[in-house]
C-alpha cells in the first residue's frame, strides 16, 4: 500500500520521502537538494502528511469492490 500511495503523491513529495527513508538523508541534505536552506523539515512534514492521507484513502477503499 505504501508503494501505491507513493505513486499517487506529487513527484517531488515522493522523492523527498524516498531520499529521507530509503537513503537516510538528513534534513540539511534535503534542504540543499531542494535549494531551500532550512526548509527540508517543513517540506518533509507536508510530504508525510500527504502520504498519510493517501494511505488512509487506500485503506478505506481497499475492501470495497
Amino acid at each position: 500500500m505504501v508503494r501505491l500511495a507513493l505513486t499517487r503523491l506529487p513527484k517531488r513529495d515522493a522523492e523527498i520521502l524516498l531520499l529521507k527513508y530509503s537513503e537516510d538523508w538528513s534534513y540539511r541534505e534535503l534542504a540543499e537538494h531542494l535549494d531551500q536552506p532550512d526548509r527540508g523539515a517543513g517540506r518533509l512534514h507536508r510530504a508525510r502528511q500527504k502520504l498519510r492521507d493517501e494511505l488512509a484513502s487506500l485503506d478505506v477503499t481497499e475492501g470495497q469492490p
